[in-house]
């Protein structure tokens, strides 16, 4: 994939166009906007990765330079830092793709890169089937297969997945249960620890299993998010649902995980008004759009995870009885490293 690279941070740049040549794309580098923009009218990018504060001009005008452009459009991806994530999630609604934190993880980088991979390959697809070129769809398509498998062994291994070790009865035994939770989709699933003890690795596992996937993985930091955002974030919004958002109304990360896996990490921290939405999710597999009339069905894992004592958040009137008792249904507990290794 080409992949136009903006940032004026030389260190940060070089790092991060290391990692994406490694994984096998062609990455061009710029550190300003006014010369990636033009780079980018005179090739062809599938992805820009650009930094949102830029000395002279800062990363949001090439957004909406290239969203400006007529015909088909790369996707954009900021980087900020946790002072811009106000920021760029309103900028998200001007149609970016996605952003990361800096410094960057490459975990993260991976994951996003993949997503992009997967919704070119989409559009290569629609193409070519309105077309109706028929030799063209069977190439495209084991191209685009190759291409998605490739870079999901890349990720597993990025992540760890494929070398994690288990060396305690304990985390054998979650192990075992991640194993359990993979076969069965339809059952939610809590897991419980503290930070830093690899909540997304097992539920990295529980996704996976012992194969990988071409089903989408796919993340949402339930603490990052006003209430407003959130609800909006999962579910999508219809046109016209409040202002400043796309006219043509945008999918929640429901839509983009269908047929997969959602993760909501820090799930104690989702508002108490909107937790009753997401019961109803869990429980009747349908949500509606922010301002939509029209039920949307769902096939999607839930797998929720948090360092937050949820049973005293229920006692405390911050965490709904109910959805508790739902989410742990399938329950994973990750003793502190101490107990887990020792």
């Amino acid at each position: 994939m080409n992949i136009l690279l903006v940032d004026y941070d030389t260190d940060s740049r070089a790092g991060v166009a290391g990692f994406l040549r490694e994984m096998g794309h062609h990455v061009t580098e710029r550190s300003d906007v006014e010369a990636a923009y033009a780079t980018y009218t005179a090739g062809a990018f599938s992805m820009v990765l650009t930094d949102i504060k830029m000395p002279a001009m800062p990363g949001q005008d090439l957004l909406h330079r290239i969203t400006a452009l007529p015909g088909e459009k790369a996707d954009v991806v900021l980087f900020t830092n946790y002072d811009d994530r106000g920021a760029a999630v309103d900028i998200l609604l001007e149609g970016a793709y996605d952003y990361l934190l800096k410094p960057v993880n490459v975990i993260e980088l991976a994951a996003v890169t993949e997503r992009i991979v997967e919704h070119r390959a989409l559009l290569r697809e629609n193409k070519v089937l309105t077309d109706r070129f028929g030799e063209e769809v069977q190439a495209a398509t084991a191209e685009t297969r190759r291409e998605v498998s490739r870079l999901k062994q890349v990720l597993s291994q990025i992540a760890g997945i494929d070398h994690v070790g288990f060396f305690s009865d304990q985390m054998n035994q979650l192990l075992r249960l991640a194993a359990i939770f993979h076969e069965g989709r339809s059952i939610p699933v809590l897991i419980q620890g503290e930070t830093g003890t690899g909540k997304e690795i097992i539920s990295r596992i529980i996704h996976y299993g012992n194969r990988i996937t071409q089903e989408p993985f796919i993340d949402l930091n339930c603490a990052a998010l006003t209430a407003g955002l959130f609800e909006s974030e999962l579910f999508g919004y219809e046109p016209g649902s409040f202002t400043g958002g796309l006219t043509k109304g945008q999918k929640g990360k429901l839509d983009v995980a269908q047929g997969g896996t959602l993760l909501l990490d820090e799930v104690g921290e989702i508002p108490l008004e909107l937790q009753g939405k997401l019961l109803r999710v869990i429980q009747e597999k349908e949500f509606y759009r922010v301002g939509g009339l029209k039920k949307i069905k769902t096939d999607v894992r839930i797998i929720c995870a948090t360092n937050a004592d949820l049973e005293q958040r229920v006692a405390q009137g911050t965490f709904r009885r109910d959805l508790f008792f739902r989410l742990k249904v399938g329950h994973i507990v990750i003793p502190p490293p101490a107990r887990a290794y020792g």
